[in-house]
């Protein structure tokens, strides 16, 4: 494949990528008001499954399926592709019936183990999805090695779009019944957002299959043809490690959904209580620490080829610059992000959230300021693992992140439990697993590039110009809820003008360079205009 085609290809999944990610945060804020805090934290006891789910759907076994479909393309050898991809699909049908049955099945069990026996209908909703997202895998993997990206990227559109008109409108539906009911309308609409997706792959291939049995026919039969045994083996042999790697945060979040809401019972809360607050931390506060996240998976996707490049022909003053850039860009990112959340963790909440009550209010904005302080590691080991994986040593970042989680279920097993602390407990869990997982990732990438961090460029010019944002923000919020009386319009302008109160101050303290605007995408023509203007330095 052409060096174009791969970054065409690339550049498809990863807008695709990216839009799934903002539909997904932004699609528990309506939930949220649909069916409160209880009906988020029973839907957020069957979601951790999906996820993981979602997971092998996008990782482990496409990447599996694609690599040695890809291996057997390049070798025009059509007809053992597609011998590859009949297995894996036979298998992964199986697998999907087997794990929907056992889900199927279980359900009152696991809804019991969980905390909550009201989640036993949104486990109910859920159980089909095994199957579809089983199948569906298969499919992305076979045309993901034949290199048509296309349908894999709409799949997933058509998967976060589904879920959020059909979940959003099953919840609105169903809540009147009661809110467990609500709960499971949202999650059957993950189940048949699945269907959609699988319906459209289904689509896809029938339309492509003259072309595909040409191909294969045309291929002459060989004295050797393999096994499907020894497909499966080859298959399972790439999926298992990568999924492992993708599958840490979806399974900590699983042993979350087990650990906050049955300690918060241990220590004297209701049922209603402790799934209501479960609700508020996983499906209110948690996804909004998610969107600036955003902005650093795409500096992440644009760090991997461009360090890779330079490290592929030894260039260590490239990998070093780009580096160092790279950091400081998540830096000046992820910094103002968090400080405006945590300066107006309450009034955002209020805003985003605004039919719950006002108890609920400030418990969602007392967990966001904490959330906040993860920002900074959450973008942080997004940036670093991009440099690792640049450098090709794809197993580090996985391995770190893996510790940061053993701290945060110990963590938050034990100060949830504490009755002051609670259910903030289980978010200063989460700050401190990625927080372990930064400081261990860029550990490595000083130990594999030799990149050095100046304190004044990295945290002197950055904390004055955060500093002066945040002032402003409060300060804005404060005058204008005075003069204006709706919190949604003080909360958007104090926004606003943190922004471009932020981009003064980096411009006035150099924090910002002209190689900064060289490495984002669409921003050299700007970063030239500035510099002409004297407001930029080299």
């Amino acid at each position: 494949m052409s060096k174009k085609s791969f970054v065409k290809g690339a550049a498809i999944l990863g807008i695709a990528g990216l839009l799934a990610k903002f539909i997904g945060a932004f699609f528990r804020i309506p939930l949220m008001n649909i069916v409160h805090e209880e009906g988020m934290g029973l839907y957020q006891m069957a979601y951790p499954i999906y996820a993981f789910l979602l997971t092998i759907s996008t990782s482990g076994l496409p990447t599996a399926i694609s690599k040695l479909v890809s291996e057997k393309i390049a070798l025009q050898d059509y007809r053992s592709a597609h011998r590859i991809f009949t297995a894996s699909l036979q298998l992964l049908t199986w697998v999907g019936m087997i794990s929907s049955l056992i889900l199927l099945a279980g359900s009152g069990l696991f809804a019991r183990i969980l905390g909550d026996v009201k989640s036993f209908y949104s486990l109910l909703a859920i159980a089909p999805a095994l199957f579809f997202v089983s199948v569906l895998s298969a499919f992305r993997g076979y045309f993901q090695g034949m290199q048509i990206m296309t349908p894999t990227a709409v799949s997933q559109l058509v998967e976060q779009f589904g879920k959020a008109l059909m979940g959003l409108s099953l919840a609105a539906l169903w809540i009147p019944k009661g809110v467990e009911y609500g709960a499971a309308g949202a999650v059957l609409g993950v189940t048949l957002s699945e269907v959609a997706a699988l319906v459209f792959m289904l689509g896809v291939y029938r339309r492509e299959r003259d072309e595909i049995w040409n191909r294969v026919r045309r291929v002459k039969r060989s004295s050797y043809i393999e096994s499907n045994r020894t497909i499966i083996g080859r298959v399972l042999t790439i999926a298992i490690p990568v999924t492992i790697g993708a599958s840490i945060m979806p399974l900590v979040n699983l042993a979350d959904a087990a650990i906050v809401v049955n300690r918060l019972k241990q220590i004297g809360f209701s049922q209603t209580e402790s799934t209501g607050l479960y609700g508020l931390l996983t499906g209110g506060a948690n996804p909004l620490i998610n969107f600036p996240a955003i902005l650093t998976i795409a500096l992440a996707m644009s760090l991997v080829p461009a360090i890779s490049e330079s490290f592929a022909v030894k260039d260590a003053k490239g990998v070093k610059q780009k580096t160092n850039t790279g950091i400081r860009l998540t830096l000046l990112m992820g910094l103002p992000a968090a400080a405006g959340m945590a300066v107006l963790a309450v009034p955002i909440c209020q805003l985003l959230y605004g039919s719950l009550g006002d108890q609920d209010i400030r418990i969602m904005g007392s967990i966001l300021a904490i959330l906040s302080i993860g920002v900074v590691f959450l973008t942080l080991v997004q940036t670093l693992t991009g440099i690792l994986q640049g450098i090709g040593q794809v197993s580090v970042p996985v391995r770190n992140l893996f510790i940061g989680a053993l701290f945060k279920v110990i963590i938050s097993y034990i100060l949830v439990g504490i009755p002051e602390v609670n259910v903030a407990g289980a978010a200063i869990g989460t700050v401190v697993c990625y927080g372990v997982a930064a400081v261990l990732d860029f550990i490595a990438v000083a130990r594999y590039t030799g990149v050095s961090v100046p304190f004044d460029d990295f945290f002197i010019r950055p904390a004055v110009a955060v500093g002066v944002m945040g002032l402003l923000v409060r300060f804005s919020y404060d005058r204008l809820m005075g003069l204006l009386g709706s919190n949604s319009k003080a909360v958007l302008i104090a926004i606003v003008a943190g922004v471009l109160v932020y981009g003064v101050m980096l411009l006035l303290t150099g924090a910002v360079r002209k190689q900064d605007f060289e490495l984002m995408p669409r921003a050299k023509k700007l970063g030239y205009i500035l510099e002409r203007m004297g407001m930029l330095r080299r």
